[in-house]
């Protein structure tokens, strides 16, 4: 889709949507909107980088992410908090990306020259990044960080995208693994057991570690073989702790009973979270025809409530990729459509002691629904703000990735108040 020049007056302006909200920061609208319409860089900005200090684009490689731009991993807010800002640079976007300068020697965030905020910096690569495994690779290959948390890729394809119209529309991880020519889906365990290893030598620096990886339908029942993948990383990253428990989560396909037994008896993980991703039945269908196929919608539901009575409530959680119900042909028309049924069903979810997170979508560069425009920004913030009042009510605050300072569901910001 070619970008529309005339964009901006058919929407509410940032000033617009802060002045609307006035209960909600506007420090951390402009992070919304930053998310929904990206980021690019001025040679004054790229030049603050110090390669020896912070993690770059290029430092640690994403199954999501499709170029390899020596920009920032990401951006230090100026109340602590982070924001993931490792995005594709689309010369096709629907709208304008925001504008990170140097003015005065402040990094800050500009549109049309107008400077909107400071931020602190950039994030710093923890020690690890600077070390090799045994086979003479960088150790960041295998487990990546965010300020506060490790990250460990362990399957980088999804074969619900085996059949035709299968995988979901808005994610660009397997057309990414196809074209980057990789073979190999999953590194070997020691490896990643060196990675781990060196990384938490670096004291107080990671609080959590988080498992995910494309889905596996393989094995003597649906998900058998993605589930063997991680009780097996899982045993390996327990070794290095005597409690019964660690600051562990696992963002997985949806298991049944007998398969989250398993995981909840064989390993040492603390939390589970099942991305439903789409809120509601049809679009669901549509979006995420594989899933809707080999498991359903109201199974998928009924599978997140089936891993509060093993886990325990504050333990379970979801995610949806916010906006995306809104995406041509088969989505919702209007926004005021799309808000009026997603949220009654993240009161269902939510009121099942199940805490959902959002992600703000972008169309990614090769996922199917690529060179669309997402929704406004007066939706994701009034969807946003509806989802924290639901999150009060029912306290389900399950957040043991420092859910205060989370980089990419900028909705748990929120959170911060309370």
């Amino acid at each position: 889709m070619a970008r529309d020049k005339e964009w901006r007056k058919k929407e509410p302006s940032l000033k617009d949507v802060q002045a609307k909200y006035s209960d909600l920061p506007k420090s951390w609208i402009l992070k919304a909107d930053i998310q929904r319409r990206g980021l690019t860089y001025t040679k004054a900005a790229v030049d603050k980088i110090d390669p020896n200090i912070h993690v770059v684009n290029s430092d640690a490689g994403s199954g999501f992410r499709n170029n390899l731009d020596y920009v920032p991993e990401g951006l230090i807010w100026k109340d602590g908090s982070y924001l993931v800002a490792n995005f594709d640079f689309d010369e096709n976007s629907a709208r304008d990306p925001y504008v990170i300068d140097v003015v005065d020697d402040k990094i800050v965030i500009t549109d049309e020259g107008e400077i909107f905020d400071e931020v602190l910096g950039y994030w710093e690569k923890p020690d690890f990044y600077n070390k090799r495994a045994s086979n003479g690779e960088p150790l960041s290959r295998y487990i990546t960080s965010r300020p506060q948390r490790l990250d460990i890729s362990v399957n980088k394809y999804c074969h619900f995208w085996d059949k035709p119209g299968d995988g979901c529309k808005y994610c660009p991880l397997t057309p990414t693994y196809k074209c980057s020519g990789a073979t190999e889906e999953q590194y070997e365990h020691k490896y990643i057991r060196e990675a781990f290893a060196e990384a938490l030598k670096q004291k107080g620096r990671f609080t959590h570690v988080m498992l995910t990886g494309g889905s596996i339908l393989s094995g003597k029942e649906l998900l058998d073989d993605e589930l063997e993948s991680y009780i097996a990383i899982l045993k390996i990253l327990g070794e290095f702790f005597t409690t019964d428990r660690f600051p562990s989560q696992l963002i997985a396909t949806a298991f049944n009973e007998r398969q989250l037994e398993r995981l909840k008896n064989e390993t040492k993980l603390m939390t589970y979270t099942p991305d439903i991703e789409v809120l509601n039945s049809e679009k669901f269908d549509w979006i995420c025809h594989g899933k809707s196929r080999e498991i359903g919608y109201e199974e998928w539901k009924r599978r997140i409530y089936k891993a509060v009575d093993v886990f325990g409530k504050g333990n379970v959680s979801s995610g949806m990729v916010l906006g995306v119900e809104l995406a041509t042909p088969n989505g919702f028309t209007s926004e005021d459509e799309a808000f009026n049924v997603i949220i009654p069903e993240a009161e269902e979810i939510i009121s099942h002691g199940v805490a959902l997170a959002a992600n703000i979508w972008r169309p990614a560069p090769k996922s199917i629904l690529q060179g669309q425009k997402s929704a406004s920004l007066d939706y994701f913030v009034r969807v946003y703000r509806e989802f924290d009042r639901l999150q009060r009510k029912y306290c389900p605050n399950p957040y043991t990735d420092d859910f205060r300072r989370c980089g990419a569901h900028i909705g748990l910001d929120l959170m911060r108040t309370y």
